[in-house]
């Protein structure tokens, strides 16, 4: 099966280099190229590709609001390539749901491990971003430890790696009600909404680790 990919690269510096490697990996092929933020929506939808590297400097803030609907909208996945380095933009970008982000200093190696482990609906973060995001001294006085069980924290770091509830079940040996309940309490403990919020709260507090 073979992952179709739509390239939005708007600050002509990864466009080639990416697309090489995209075409150079068996059971992935570019089917579009864009270099205009404002065909990001149309060229989405009229492709409907299964994955889109998108690349977002700190000058493409137009462009978030248009990933959030986008990603409320479609079921395409998203690798963005950014080159903030500001903890509030990636962790608004986790927010959205996004499940790979990469900066553009990040090794070939690496580019290919994210768009393999996002095609598959993992997720991947580079070592900039994950240094970024986890290291916080300023919160490390208010934070609190929490009450999650051993167990908990297990399924919260398989979570974290981008384990479905069925795989998580399988590689613990226990039953998905037995997951999903593990889940709820989880959410309920940390006093956590979503999903998303689940996975800032553990890059923040260090349980992922590249």
């Amino acid at each position: 099966m073979t992952t179709s990919v739509l390239l939005a690269d708007f600050q002509y510096l990864t466009r080639q280099g990416i697309a090489s490697l995209i075409k150079a990996m068996p059971g992935f092929e570019v089917v579009k190229m864009i270099d205009t933020p404002s065909n990001l929506s149309n060229s989405v939808q009229t492709t409907s590709p299964d994955l889109v590297v998108i690349d977002i400097s700190d000058k493409d803030r137009e462009l978030i609001p248009v990933l959030k609907e986008l990603k409320k909208s479609t079921s395409c996945s998203f690798l963005v390539i950014s080159n903030s380095q500001t903890r509030e933009s990636i962790q608004q970008l986790l927010a959205m749901g996004i499940k790979g982000i990469l900066t553009k200093n990040c090794s070939e190696e690496e580019i290919v491990n994210a768009l393999r482990a996002v095609a598959q609906g993992n997720r991947f973060f580079c070592n900039n971003i994950l240094d970024l995001v986890v290291h916080n001294p300023e919160k490390e006085e208010d934070c609190e430890p929490t009450s999650l069980s051993p167990r908990e924290y297990e399924v919260l770091e398989l979570i974290t790696k981008g384990k479905t509830t069925a795989q998580i079940a399988e590689e613990l040996h226990l039953s998905i009600h037995t997951i999903n309940s593990h889940r709820k309490n989880i959410l309920r403990k940390l006093n956590l909404n979503s999903p998303a919020e689940l996975i800032v709260y553990a890059l923040e507090s260090g349980i992922v680790r590249s």
